[in-house]
């Protein structure tokens, strides 16, 4: 079971976008030999003084990862940027037009046990668009429902913890994002938990256990 979120005050974008802007890359990391290349776009968006972040459910008809909450992304492409990747993949999946996003550029590279390496791309929708104005839609082979959350809750690290798994026969922990409503896990919960690490404690409280990686 999953625990609520609790009301909490609210940290202003401008300074979640410094810290942001202080922990990200301007290159994205290489996937290593033998893993397969995969990118995804953090999107977001600031929400009167809250900033939030675009989430999609995949759609329940998917081979892989059916359900799941996860950033907009997908492979890479022959001759293609992670970047282009994930703006074309969110382009794709949400109808989130490359045009109304900013690059802030690439948080660091995580490794799955489906042997993907995914490169998280880091943007922020521009500030004078409305969520109406972006004309979002999901594509009902890819994605059920498009999910607009507050993102300082999701990076804290009160709300991350652990949960034994199997794959192929092998245990192993899986990272958890507790939240009221949504199962957040794999290698989104991976992705978010690994971007808190990097940003001042004072934003996110006490650090969880981290001395047993989880795998996404």
């Amino acid at each position: 079971m999953t625990k609520a979120i609790e009301t909490e005050p609210t940290i202003s974008a401008d300074i979640l976008l410094d810290a942001f802007k202080g922990v990200t890359k301007p290159l994205a990391e290489t996937a290593p030999h033998g893993r397969r290349a995969s990118a995804v776009l953090i999107p977001l968006v600031e929400d009167r003084g809250e900033l939030k972040v675009i989430l999609t459910q995949r759609s329940s008809q998917l081979r892989h990862h059916a359900g799941q909450i996860s950033f907009p992304g997908g492979a890479i492409d022959a001759g293609e940027t992670a970047e282009e990747a994930a703006f074309r993949e969110a382009h794709e999946e949400i109808n989130l037009h490359p045009s109304h996003v900013d690059m802030l550029g690439f948080l660091p590279g995580v490794l799955t046990t489906a042997n993907f390496h995914i490169a998280p791309v880091l943007a922020l929708v521009k500030r004078e668009l409305t969520t109406s104005d972006m004309n979002l839609s999901p594509h009902p082979d890819e994605v059920d429902r498009i999910l607009l959350e507050p993102i300082h809750p999701l990076l804290k690290h009160q709300h991350h913890r652990q949960e034994p798994r199997q794959y192929n026969g092998v245990d192993y922990k899986t990272w958890v994002i507790d939240h009221h409503e949504e199962y957040i896990w794999g290698a989104t919960a991976k992705l978010i938990v690994q971007w808190s690490r990097l940003l001042p404690m004072g934003l996110l409280g006490r650090p969880v256990d981290l001395s047993k990686e989880g795998a996404a």
